[in-house]
């Protein structure tokens, strides 16, 4: 470890927004760090500063702390680079630093110019960053709700986990032989893995035929193949080498469902300060308690830190994006952003796709119709974006409002299909459209109605 001493001297362009600033640029075994002070008023920049070089071991972190604290500096500026920056910024907590004085922002936004990149040269260049105030910095929640976002994302890895390792399961049964997938609409459900087991365990023929219809007749599921249908499906090569693969899938997954089992009541329990903030996301239609308890766990119940719906929505990944030159606007696509609640909020908006009724279903129906099913699931996370923000701002649940949003869309369709009739030479009479529930009625003029509108002026 060494301190040196760096005074720079030269003229002043500008007026820095800080005063004092301190660049960190953080590595698993080495942190190095540079502060910079400057004076106010004056035509020239006289910038004192010092440089830390040392290792990042929790010792290490914590004199790195206390040299911060000694130095005073107005902000403390660091990149995000994988999972280094958080246990350094715990440490700046620790001695006094509020996350106002902490600023972590995203690497791509502050990348030094190619040809000068050292440890200390990254560190000046963040320095002088920080005291320009030239950064967007980057949401990071209170240390509580770090840890719960850890333990969350730990439990959606393992979920992962155990949907590939159904997929691998489901290529080796059938590499077998066995396709149990024509007659089980999932193969770990419980009475496949019943009857499974069994196949497993080295029954065969007629004993395997009537354990079968004993599961089968003793299952409260609704299993629609027949025992025989199921037997015919199951005969396999049991002489296959396969099968220990096959044997040590099903041994990890059951596993995996018991680390699921024990990582989701964890959660449920560190959950419980924000049991009402959960109660309160789950009055949105298509959000469940475990979908509102991922957004918890990402986002905390405190949304201060957006100043407004629109940069929530980019942070979380669902706002359009802008790509324009010359006049010319290109691609629209979302931005990048918080992959875990982004994934989230689709698959929600998916699920409201597959409801019945409702007005987000209609607002999902009315974009499907116009830019197609995945899109329309995109756009309706965007609303979902949207909502969240208002109900965890306002602490008021949500409330339907129902519009008759997809019958007046699919009323302009019918007007416009009408109206592209006349253009193509065909003729159509007046078709009056009448509301069901309303009683009320509205006339889609045709091409014979132009025509006499003609008529009239001429």
């Amino acid at each position: 470890m060494s301190i040196n001493h760096i005074p720079q001297e030269k003229l002043a362009t500008f007026h820095a927004m800080n005063q004092s600033a301190i660049g960190i640029d953080v590595h698993s075994n080495l942190i190095v760090g540079v502060y910079q002070s400057s004076r106010f008023n004056s035509t020239r920049a006289s910038i004192d500063g010092d440089t830390w070089n040392g290792d990042s071991t929790k010792k290490g972190l914590e004199d790195f702390a206390k040299w911060c604290k000694e130095r005073k500096p107005e902000v403390l500026l660091m990149e995000s680079t994988g999972v280094y920056w958080q246990s350094l910024y715990e440490s700046l907590e620790n001695v006094g630093f509020s996350n106002k004085d902490i600023v972590v922002v995203n690497a791509r936004d502050v990348k030094n110019r190619r040809g000068n990149k050292t440890d200390l040269s990254d560190a000046i260049h963040l320095a002088e960053i920080a005291r320009n105030g030239d950064y967007r910095a980057s949401f990071v929640p209170k240390k509580e709700v770090r840890q719960l976002r850890c333990l969350w994302r730990s439990y959606h890895t393992l979920k992962n986990t155990r949907k590939r390792l159904l997929n691998v399961l489901h290529k080796q049964l059938c590499q077998v032989g066995c396709r149990a997938s024509s007659v089980f609409s999932d193969i770990r459900g419980k009475i496949a893995t019943q009857v499974i087991e069994l196949l497993i365990g080295g029954k065969s023929g007629d004993e395997l035929k009537e354990a079968i219809a004993s599961v089968i007749k003793h299952s409260r599921g609704r299993l629609k193949a027949t025992p025989d249908m199921v037997y015919e499906a199951l005969r396999a090569d049991m002489d296959s080498k396969v099968w220990y693969s096959i044997r040590q899938h099903l041994e990890h997954i059951k596993f995996i469902d018991k680390q699921l089992e024990a990582a989701f009541a964890n959660l449920t329990i560190q959950s419980a300060p924000y049991e009402k903030t959960i109660q309160l996301l789950q009055t949105i239609p298509g959000i469940k308690y475990l979908t509102a308890l991922g957004i918890v766990c990402e986002l905390g119940d405190d949304l201060s830190a957006f100043k407004s719906v629109r940069k929530f929505s980019k942070w979380i990944g669902h706002a359009p994006g802008n790509n324009e030159s010359a006049g010319k606007r290109y691609s629209g696509r979302t931005t990048p952003g918080n992959k875990y609640l982004k994934i989230l909020l689709v698959e929600c908006a998916a699920g409201i796709g597959l409801m019945k009724k409702g007005f987000l279903h209609e607002i999902h129906q009315r974009f499907k119709e116009r830019i197609g099913t995945k899109r329309a699931n995109v756009a309706l996370a965007h609303k979902l974006c949207r909502i969240i923000y208002s109900i965890l701002k306002n602490r008021t649940p949500y409330q339907e409002r129902y519009k008759p949003i997809l019958k007046e869309h699919r009323l302009g369709k019918a007007i416009k299909a009408v109206d592209g009739l006349r253009n193509v030479g065909l003729s159509c009479d007046d078709i009056e459209v009448t509301d069901t529930e309303t009683g009320n009625s509205t006339i889609i003029y045709g091409a014979n109605k132009y025509r006499r509108k003609l008529m009239k002026k001429s």
